[in-house]
């Protein structure tokens, strides 16, 4: 019965890191999405969307997984000897896996600081357009001025 629960936690693991690469992947289509010359901002969301229900898929494989092996820590502490290839092998996931996480998060942290780099680039453009909007604005009133005659100052005898 322990050796099935083993089995299960090793799958668990595996699917993990399946989860894990997509979101590695997916963060650095995000990456790519930013680096562009114009930030493609739809695609941005879309993949933020995307990455939210592969977190959401990986919290439940942690859940699943801490369940698991709160049935069977105990048997295993008494027993280590007998299940010893298994023991060994879930060591060796969850060293890959927890490898996998660190780098993801390591690519999330440069992601954030591009995001946040290019939001403020866009915000500078902004207020750049809507300063050069009002100088266009006002340049058009004063031109317009310059060629109006008062009508008091026309000359009405011819």
């Amino acid at each position: 019965m322990i050796r099935q629960y083993l089995d299960a936690l090793i799958r668990s693991m595996d699917e993990k890191k399946e989860v894990l690469e997509a979101l590695i992947k997916s963060t650095a289509q995000q990456k790519a999405a930013m680096e562009a010359e114009t930030p493609d901002w739809p695609a941005f969301d879309k993949m933020l969307d995307e990455k939210g229900e592969l977190i959401d898929k990986l919290n439940k494989l942690d859940d699943g997984f801490n369940a698991v092996f709160e049935r069977i820590k105990q048997e295993l502490l008494e027993n280590k000897e007998m299940y010893k290839p298994e023991i060994e092998k879930l060591k060796e996931q969850i060293r890959e896996v927890t490898d996998m996480s660190t780098s993801l998060q390591a690519a999330e942290e440069k992601n954030r600081d591009l995001v946040t780099r290019r939001i403020n680039e866009s915000r500078r453009q902004i207020k750049q357009n809507r300063t050069t909007a009002r100088a266009a604005g006002r340049y058009y009133n004063a031109m317009n001025k310059l060629n109006f005659i008062d009508p008091q100052l026309m000359d009405s005898k011819k």
